[in-house]
């Protein structure tokens, strides 16, 4: 049973399937979430933006259909739970006018974080930069620590 929670950003996840500047980054924060059992926790919009991506992907032949078949197997099959209910896309609006930011996407992350009183990490870093002083349970992936690293 899972000791503890965390959100993780469809950036953080999409960051495993395609190399990019913080894959590393991802798959070690991954790791560490695995290794300590904890559990990860989103809305529902985690899905549909894994979907919009890896088809955008392809749409633009960074990846082949085969490729993107392979990566929405394993995204798909991430276990996180789910959450979502009226009062939590009532919050993540909240939230999204508290913080000025121009759509309720990011705000749902949020949302789910503030709920659990967890970490919420993003591969977003102007999202980061925009909300870190009213939001401290915010990471940005860029931040990660390798365990081999000196601290």
């Amino acid at each position: 049973m899972p000791t503890s929670f965390a959100v993780l950003d469809s950036g953080v996840l999409l960051a495993t399937a395609r190399t990019e500047t913080l894959s590393e980054h991802a798959k070690a924060l991954i790791a560490r979430v695995n290794q300590h059992d904890v559990q990860i926790v989103a809305p529902m919009l985690l899905q549909y933006e894994l979907i919009a991506v890896v088809r955008k992907w392809v749409y633009r032949t960074l990846i082949t259909s085969e490729e993107a078949e392979n990566a929405l197997n394993e995204l798909l099959a991430f276990p996180a739970r789910y959450a979502t209910d009226d009062s939590l896309m009532r919050r993540a609006y909240e939230l999204a006018t508290n913080l000025n930011r121009p759509t309720a996407y990011d705000a749902q992350y949020l949302a789910v974080a503030e709920r659990f009183q967890c970490d919420f990490w993003t591969a977003d870093e102007r999202l980061f930069n925009a909300t870190s002083e009213r939001f401290p349970n915010i990471r940005w992936l860029g931040n990660v620590v390798f365990d081999d690293e000196v601290r």
